[in-house]
């Protein structure tokens, strides 16, 4: 038998009547409650939110005292002078790499692996800047001496890197570098010393530093422009 309390009577106000009971119930426990909705406007209400809805629309169309105030923000941020190469920047993630003669910085997101020296296979009429071929992770490719890529085969770094034994000398370390679909390639460096955040002069490197230096910093390294190398290892 079904609960008088839910039922109701069944016949007052028609289909709706069921539910009658249990709604009078709850008011009549919460006669504050009962005599606050009495007390609404619905009117007021529906003209608040007509209102509302009319400006957040003039908002998302450009108008509006909202709209005025992001467009006077936005102008303020583009009026702003950017900082440019300050004490507060924070820099350029790097990996700081020394050669023969030379430190380095170079880009940590164009580096893959740092592996010691793996045992390296000579390549026969080879350039002179191709050490030969190692294998890391299970890829084989290219190992590039990194001084003479980019210092040439001047006299003093050839000098420098006959003292080093480079190409014969198992010490040092392999950078693998980030090639995408161009062949793989690595760095010989003789040691890797830190990774650091490092903020470029902004002027740039002198021409005799050559083409794969971007810049020269305070303490004498060679910051490389990575696109650049990429180009040269990937060919």
């Amino acid at each position: 038998m079904m609960d008088d309390t839910l039922a109701g009577t069944g016949a007052v106000n028609g289909a709706g009547a069921g539910a009658a009971p249990l709604i009078a119930a709850l008011e009549s426990a919460s006669p504050d409650r009962a005599a606050a909705r009495a007390a609404i406007d619905w009117d007021d209400v529906h003209r608040k939110l007509a209102r509302r809805n009319a400006e957040l629309e003039a908002t998302f169309a450009g108008r509006g005292p909202w709209a005025d105030a992001v467009l006077a923000r936005r102008a303020e941020d583009l009026a702003e002078i950017p900082q440019l190469h300050g004490e507060e920047s924070a820099g350029i993630p790097m990996l700081v790499a020394r050669g023969a003669e030379t430190l380095y910085g170079l880009e940590l997101r164009h580096l893959g692996h740092i592996v010691p020296m793996p045992r390296l296979a000579r390549v026969p009429g080879a350039p002179p800047a191709v050490l030969g071929v190692i294998a890391v992770a299970g890829r084989v490719m290219r190992l590039f001496d990194l001084d003479r890529l980019c210092n040439g085969t001047s006299a003093s770094v050839s000098a420098a890197l006959a003292r080093a034994d480079v190409g014969t000398d198992p010490s040092g370390y392999a950078i693998v570098l980030r090639t995408g679909t161009g062949r793989p390639a690595a760095l010989r460096v003789h040691e890797v010393e830190r990774v650091a955040d490092i903020v470029p002069p902004r002027s740039a490197a002198p021409a005799e530093a050559g083409p794969l230096v971007r810049a020269i910093a305070a303490d004498r390294m060679a910051i490389l422009d990575m696109a650049a190398l990429l180009d040269l290892v990937k060919t």
